[in-house]
């Protein structure tokens, strides 16, 4: 679902630039919340699987070695198709001819201020350093790594005040992101992994329904309010991190009550998820430009068959892509 709605944002902003009549509404901007979505599970997954994990270097080194072949190969993969695409026509990437810079540091995801050559690769710079944290926790005792993330979320409270004052941002770009708001969302999803571990909930149903509608409320806040985003990172955290976190811990428990309820459809697009997010705003601009011409073709016929043409490039990018890099990689 998180990266389904990623997809839906996307393609409302590239339809409106390449069709004169576009017909995705307003409300498509709800597709904000699927990178907080992606970054709440994110937590809630690390905390999960590693909360039994011995404190030794060996099992911390496994788990960063596990997270680069993740990450990494794949997203290289992407970097260099869009690399050859802008080398060969950046309009189509809408880039200017030579101005694209910092190749290097968007090549090893090193944070700067400057436009990616992969639009979303913005949300991995976060998901590397949230790795990166998990991997010290990981060499501590159980019974502190809570109070460790604790401590880690009272660091970037108190950065937040030396290091940002509206609208001037006063450090590095990278000391920055080690302190931004939306790492907190990381930080939710942990939470509710603990709470999962430790505090069953009896109407889990409830709690779904609860997320749902604080969802809801933040995206009529979104709309109605006119709330720009970017204009304070803490907007997401709550309008979307928040619910994504109360939503996440209804659905796991009723998983758990209940069993495994997700039709097959949808755990083949979540498996494919990280194939379909690196590789969908390319082809979207690709086949959007392509098709920007034909304009006796009605605009919702375009969307649709866009739409599923970039999901489906994604699942087969899954299938001869990801997965052989991914079996690559962690056998080495």
């Amino acid at each position: 679902m998180a990266v389904l709605l990623v997809m839906f944002l996307h393609l409302r902003d590239i339809e409106r630039i390449y069709r004169p009549d576009p017909v995705l509404p307003v409300w498509a901007d709800i597709g904000h919340s699927g990178v907080d979505l992606f970054f709440v599970i994110s937590g809630f997954i690390m905390f999960l699987i590693t909360h039994a994990y011995p404190a030794t270097s060996a099992t911390a080194g496994r788990f960063l070695q596990h997270r680069w072949a993740r990450i990494y190969p794949t997203y290289w993969a992407w970097f260099l198709i869009s690399l050859a695409v802008y080398v060969t026509a950046p309009a189509w990437l809408r880039f200017e001819p030579g101005k694209l810079t910092h190749l290097l540091e968007g090549f090893f995801l090193i944070p700067t201020w400057t436009s990616p050559l992969v639009p979303v690769s913005w949300t991995l710079k976060y998901e590397i350093y949230f790795y990166l944290v998990f991997t010290a926790v990981i060499f501590l005792p159980q019974r502190l790594r809570m109070p460790a993330l604790i401590l880690w979320a009272l660091y970037m409270l108190i950065g937040q005040q030396v290091c940002y004052a509206a609208p001037t941002v006063l450090c590095h770009k990278t000391l920055f992101l080690t302190m931004h708001p939306l790492v907190f969302e990381f930080l939710f999803g942990t939470v509710v992994a603990w709470l999962y571990l430790r505090v069953p909930l009896r109407r889990p149903l409830l709690m779904l329904l609860l997320g749902l509608g604080l969802q809801v409320g933040g995206l009529l806040w979104l709309v109605l309010g006119e709330v720009f985003l970017d204009a304070n990172a803490w907007y997401r955290v709550f309008l979307f991190g928040l619910p994504a976190a109360v939503m996440l811990y209804g659905v796991v428990e009723m998983e758990r009550a209940r069993g495994a309820m997700t039709p097959r459809w949808l755990i083949a697009i979540g498996n494919a998820s990280y194939s379909i997010y690196l590789s969908h705003f390319l082809v979207l601009l690709v086949l959007f430009k392509a098709l920007a011409a034909q304009r006796l073709v009605p605009t919702a016929i375009v969307t649709s068959a866009v739409f599923m043409a970039a999901l489906g490039a994604g699942l087969l990018a899954h299938r001869w892509i990801e997965q052989p890099l991914l079996a690559l990689t962690r056998r080495r």
